[in-house]
């Protein structure tokens, strides 16, 4: 949940610091008085889009700051330690996350997570765990196919996503297989100029048969060939001072003398002898290196005609390299991929039934995974039409009924076989409808409100926040009382913020925060402020009748205070 909250130079408000604690808090305040910016900063923490124009005017910069307190076994915590941030543990020993954004008059702005800079996506993954934001768009996006599936998917629990997640692999494959054989039948249709493509390939590199590590060998041996007197000279000088001659001690004898000469000293000194040993090791070493050195001696000899085939063989090699623009270990590869590719060309019927095979497996795979999806859509559908129906009569819609179509689509998609649609029969006698086609705007604000309490009622999360901007709109008198019962309702589960108009909607709110617009003769700016009870009866009193001194408003603000608390 969201415990702080601090707001500098966005929009009119300068300057906010607010303690928003558990249960549901109204957002109120007069139009144009800030509420959108109060709720512009709860979307910059979430990782929305930032807007330099928002910036206060006369500041350089608008920041927001929050703090989240969450389990210390939350997926957020994993989220941000992940990304380098400090997570700090409160002394109930719930982990509390510090979330920061910035967004400057001119360039980008910069998001900060545990004190930590992240990429902007951090900010909107921590948002999936801890915020639901509604407001009157998503009401209207409610309407579209997409919402209504997603809203049904995602009541389902664990096994319902397991479903959904094998009919995306399905898919998936299904596409993949899909693929293959439309390339390979276009492919087949270039087959004439493809095959002569490739038999020509296997065959110039047929002509030279390169092998792996042959040009280095080729150059070692080119060198030798080439430099045979200087390779002599130093050979003849390597093995003298190895070996040494008649008048000069060579490098083995001395190494070998000196071993021998401090072993003598070495039994009662041990740093003596672990030199000795080293030394004798030497002359060992030298020893050997002196007779491979006398070999090559004896294998170097001039040899032109061989040093003439080695450079035409270099030659043919590097053309060859430079034909195809690869090096050898490549230009082996593309021949062994030449000659699979022809070999599907030269019985393109064999490999077509294959692919065609594949497709039909897939398809039928994917299917049967649509099958199964479906079942389990189809299931939900009943089970969450009950449960909204239910929350509908209890936010004055009594004779409504929500329904949950699931059909089964002309041809499958990436999310599944069906086509849900979501309906309502606002009347007994009337028959349900599409809710784009029958559902007011009042309407819509219960069916989503009903809707998002349904769905978090499965398993919900007490850290979890919803806000709700004017989810209100198009209501008022009984049912407005019935939509703040219900979000008090749902804020004695989950923190609940909610900007409204209404004041019988702020009456059931467990606290309440008022933003004021306050002017002078150079500047607007806001102040976001908690009120006490006192102050409460006088906001809503304003809410009521434009009057917060009005004593028929102030009584009216009374009674409703007066009610909520005695509902709850």
């Amino acid at each position: 949940m969201i415990d702080q909250l601090r707001i500098r130079n966005l929009g009119v408000i300068e300057s906010a610091d607010l303690t928003l604690g558990n249960g549901m808090t109204a957002l109120t305040g007069e139009t144009g008085a800030g509420k959108t910016m109060a709720l512009t900063s709860l979307l910059l923490l979430a990782g929305g889009k930032a807007d330099p124009s928002k910036v206060r005017t006369g500041a350089e910069i608008a920041s927001v700051e929050g703090t989240f307190v969450v389990d210390a076994d939350s997926p957020a915590v994993e989220l941000i330690t992940g990304a380098g941030g400090e997570i700090d543990i409160d002394d109930d020993g719930r982990a509390v996350i510090y979330i920061s954004r910035q967004v400057p008059r001119k360039g980008r702005s910069r998001a900060y997570a545990g004190g930590r800079a992240v990429p902007l996506a951090v900010l909107q993954e921590l948002a999936g765990f801890v915020l639901t934001v509604h407001g009157q768009a998503d009401q209207l996006r409610l309407s579209t196919e997409a919402a209504q599936r997603e809203a049904l998917d995602r009541f389902g629990g664990v096994e319902h996503q397991q479903l959904y997640d094998n009919y995306r692999v399905a898919w998936q494959e299904y596409n993949l297989a899909t693929e293959q054989l439309e390339s390979f039948v276009h492919q087949a249709r270039e087959a004439g100029t493809q095959r002569l493509a490739l038999e020509a390939l296997i065959s110039r590199v047929d002509a030279v048969k390169p092998e792996i590590g042959e040009e280095e060998q080729l150059r070692a041996e080119a060198h030798r060939l080439e430099n045979v007197e200087a390779l002599r000279s130093a050979l003849a000088m390597t093995i003298h001072a190895l070996d040494g001659d008649d008048i000069t001690t060579g490098a083995i004898a001395l190494c070998d003398n000196a071993a021998r000469e401090l072993s003598r000293h070495g039994r009662d000194d041990s740093e003596l002898a672990e030199i000795s040993s080293t030394l004798a090791d030497l002359a060992i070493t030298a020893s050997e290196i002196a007779n491979r050195v006398r070999g090559l001696a004896l294998d170097l000899t001039a040899d032109p005609r061989r040093l003439d085939q080695i450079h035409e063989r270099r030659a043919e090699i590097t053309k060859l390299q430079r034909e195809l623009g690869m090096d050898i270990p490549e230009i082996l590869q593309r021949r062994a991929t030449a000659a699979i590719q022809l070999a599907e060309i030269s019985d393109p019927q064999t490999h077509l039934e294959h692919l065609r095979t594949q497709v039909a497996k897939a398809e039928e795979h994917l299917r049967s995974q649509g099958q199964q999806l479906g079942s389990s859509r189809r299931a939900l559908a009943k089970t969450l039409a009950s449960q909204v129906t239910a929350e509908l009569h209890g936010l004055a819609m009594k004779d409504a009924t929500f329904t949950v179509s699931v059909t089964t689509a002309e041809k499958p998609s990436a999310h599944g076989t069906d086509d849900i649609t979501f309906m309502l029969a606002p009347h007994r006698a009337s028959a349900p409808l599409p809710l784009a086609k029958t559902a007011s705007g009042g309407e819509m604000s219960r069916i989503m409100l009903a809707l998002e309490v349904t769905l978090a009622g499965q398993g919900i999360d007490a850290d979890h926040t919803f806000i709700f901007d004017e989810i209100d709109a198009g209501i008022g008198g009984k049912t407005a009382l019935r939509v703040g019962e219900r979000l008090a309702q749902l804020g004695a589960q989950c923190q609940t913020i909610v900007v409204t108009h209404l004041a019988q909607v702020a009456a059931y709110a467990h606290h309440h925060v008022v933003v004021d617009k306050i002017s002078d003769a150079e500047i607007t700016r806001t102040d976001v402020r908690k009120l006490d009870n006192t102050a409460r009866e006088r906001e809503l009193a304003r809410m009521l009748s434009g009057h917060e001194e009005s004593e028929a408003a102030r009584t009216h603000a009374g009674e409703l205070l007066l009610g909520a608390n005695m509902s709850r």
